[in-house]
């Protein structure tokens, strides 16, 4: 019985998404490349300060904007001439399960296919529960796991909803 609940369940999740309205006032735009990211926002969804500034600077920024304010961001970077990758995905926590998350992977997806991309990879941890769900939810399957990334490349270790957060999974959608 639980299986079957659980699969509803996820179904019910999708609806939800399909129904949910964006905040009225919400633009997402590209940060301008002399203008400085949120780097608050960058640094909940990566807490490696030194990483997020290295990848940062060749990476193309979408910030998610509610009367002029960032309330999320996203980091876009090339990793090959075929593949785009998603290295940043935050938004604040207040703004939070109103649809923002999907609004920018949707213009992630479409700023890579225009400048010829074919596919689109996220990586994620372990421990990240509700954002492995949303990928798929938004069209990204599970293709690897780099076995102990976070132990083995951050200093301190990363713990989500009491999960220790140790190997990171890559998720990558045809566009």
């Amino acid at each position: 019985m639980t299986k079957i609940y659980d699969k509803y369940a996820h179904l019910s999740d999708i609806w939800l998404m399909s129904k949910m309205s964006l905040p009225a006032d919400l633009v997402i735009q590209q940060l301008p490349e002399d203008a400085t990211p949120p780097m608050d926002l960058l640094l909940m969804a990566d807490p490696h300060k030194e990483e997020v500034q290295h990848y940062i600077m060749c990476s193309i920024v979408l910030q998610a904007l509610i009367n002029g304010k960032p309330v999320g961001v996203l980091a876009l970077t090339p990793e090959t001439k075929q593949v785009a990758e998603i290295r940043n995905i935050a938004v604040a926590p207040e703004w939070r399960e109103k649809g923002i998350a999907g609004q920018l992977l949707k213009d992630a997806a479409a700023l890579a296919t225009r400048l010829g991309y074919n596919i689109l990879q996220v990586c994620t941890g372990n421990s990240s529960i509700r954002p492995f769900q949303v990928y798929q939810q938004y069209g990204f399957e599970l293709t690897d796991v780099r076995w102990n990334h976070f132990t083995l490349h951050y200093p301190e270790p990363i713990i989500e909803d009491g999960i220790v957060c140790r190997h990171q999974l890559v998720l990558t959608k045809q566009l």
